[in-house]
């Protein structure tokens, strides 16, 4: 992975000794950008959205902090402060607004080699953070029969079908059964069940006892055994099979999701 980097620092010596001083690529930081004072700073941190930003406490116009005070909640990077006043009250300043590090000058490039490794540390558990929890809350809101509108159904025959599955899911089901139930051929209620879902009867089946399965894993304690049978399913293995298939892991992973 590759990050941006943004050196906020009013002396122009300083901030360029800083992007000159060091061997970025090696750091992974392939694009640099600067600002030279607090103002400047907040709109390059609008405008490129970096990955890192190390910046001076004492700029003009809004100070270091201020900069990250300003911006710490639209934007998710790493901060390093630096300062030539070792201040207790900075340095505490420093953590509230969530910096990484907190380094005096003049810079030993040692110590911002080490700052910058805990910044891109600090900035891949966020986006690891980020990516688990967009998969926890699709995960949370799944619904494997989102595609259907049964308020769209227009056969009698297959809305006999759906509230037989309502009532009779937990049972062994197919549309050979169905067909003997409801008293019409197997070939018409196929035909008619994919023509009006738009999915077959099985896949149908599948997936609603799979919705069933996650609101008993999600509400209760109940071992995998027990919400196989309840459901509808051969056993735990079958469950298991078809659940990494359609919600992307095992019931086991989508419980410790809730617990």
């Amino acid at each position: 992975m590759s990050y941006k980097l943004l050196v906020v620092e009013d002396e122009a010596v300083i901030r360029r000794g800083l992007i000159y001083s060091m061997d970025w690529q090696a750091l992974d930081c392939s694009e640099i950008l600067e600002a030279a004072d607090g103002r400047e700073a907040v709109a390059v941190i609008e405008a490129e959205n970096p990955d890192i930003v190390i910046a001076d406490i004492n700029i003009p116009f809004l100070d270091g902090l201020g900069v990250l005070e300003a911006t710490r909640d639209r934007f998710d990077y790493s901060a390093i402060i630096l300062t030539g006043y070792p201040e207790f009250a900075y340095a505490q300043r420093a953590v509230k607004v969530g910096a990484v590090r907190f380094l005096l000058k003049p810079v030993d490039f040692g110590e911002l080699a080490e700052a910058i490794e805990d910044a891109k540390e600090s900035r891949r558990r966020r986006l690891a953070y980020s990516e688990y929890r967009k998969e926890e809350d699709g995960l949370r809101g799944i619904d494997l029969l989102s595609s259907v509108d049964r308020t769209q159904v227009k056969s009698g025959a297959v809305r006999q079908i759906l509230e037989y599955v309502d009532r009779h899911y937990a049972e062994k089901l197919t549309m050979h059964d169905l067909a003997g139930e409801l008293h019409y051929s197997e070939s018409f209620l196929i035909r008619r069940f994919k023509e009006e879902m738009k999915l077959g009867f099985s896949e149908y089946l599948t997936r609603y006892r799979i919705q069933k399965a996650i609101v008993l894993l999600r509400e209760t304690d109940k071992r995998t055994e027990i919400i196989a049978e309840e459901c509808g399913f051969l056993n735990a293995k079958y469950l298991n099979t078809v659940f990494r298939k359609h919600v992307g892991c095992s019931p086991r992973e989508y419980v410790r999701l809730f617990h």
